[in-house]
C-alpha cells in the first residue's frame, strides 16, 4: 500500500477511534507472551530454519507486552527473518473508547487496505491481515472484546505474503492460548 493510502487509511482509524466511552473490560496481559507460541509453532514459517526462544519485550507496559522470535539467514533485502507478538490491553492503549468501535476500526483499515488487507473470519471479534510491501512485512491482528486484548503477530521476511495462512494459523494458535 502506497504511504496516501496508509496515511488516510491511520486518519480514518484514528478518527474511529476518537473519544467514546469504553465499554470493555481489561484483563491482565499475558506475564510471558513468548509462551503464546513455541518456537516449534513457529517452524512452519521457516522450516529448514533454527527457531530459538524468543525475546521478550516489557517496554510497552502497561499498554502492552511483547516477544520476538529472529532466524537467519541475513537478507540484504530485508535483513534477518522475525514473528513478533503483541498483546496490547485495549482500555490503555485506546482510553475511552468502546468495543463496538474498536471494532469498526479494524474494518476500516480492511476496506482502506485495497488489496494489501482482507479480513480474517473465525478468530475473536475483528480480525484482519494486512502487508506492507516497502518492509516486506505481513500482519495478523485480532480484537478480543471481552477480554480487551488486541493480539497482532507480524512476519517480517522476503515471503511474508506467501505464508499468510500459515500466519493466521498462528494468529488463531496464539489467541487460543490467550
Amino acid at each position: 500500500m502506497n504511504s496516501r493510502y496508509k496515511f488516510f487509511a491511520l486518519a480514518i482509524l484514528a478518527f474511529l477511534l476518537g473519544g467514546v466511552a469504553s465499554g470493555a473490560s481489561a484483563t491482565a496481559l499475558p506475564a510471558d507472551p513468548c509462551a503464546l507460541l513455541a518456537p516449534a509453532d513457529i517452524q512452519v514459517l521457516a522450516p529448514n530454519a533454527t527457531i530459538g526462544r524468543g525475546v521478550m519485550d516489557g517496554s510497552m507496559a502497561p499498554l502492552g507486552v511483547g516477544c520476538t522470535y529472529t532466524w537467519g539467514p541475513r537478507s540484504p533485502e530485508w535483513g534477518d527473518s522475525a514473528l513478533t507478538i503483541t498483546v496490547m490491553d485495549t482500555s490503555q492503549a485506546y482510553p475511552g473508547v468502546s468495543a463496538d468501535l474498536l471494532k469498526q476500526g479494524m474494518l476500516a483499515q480492511v476496506k482502506s487496505g485495497g488489496a494489501n488487507a482482507s479480513q480474517v473470519p473465525g478468530v475473536g471479534d475483528a480480525a484482519l491481515l494486512t502487508f506492507e510491501e516497502r518492509v516486506s512485512s505481513t500482519t495478523a491482528q485480532a480484537y478480543f472484546a471481552a477480554k480487551g486484548i488486541q493480539l497482532t503477530l507480524t512476519f517480517h521476511a522476503g515471503d511474508s505474503l506467501s505464508n499468510k495462512d500459515k500466519l493466521i494459523a498462528l494468529l488463531k494458535r496464539a489467541a487460543s492460548r490467550l
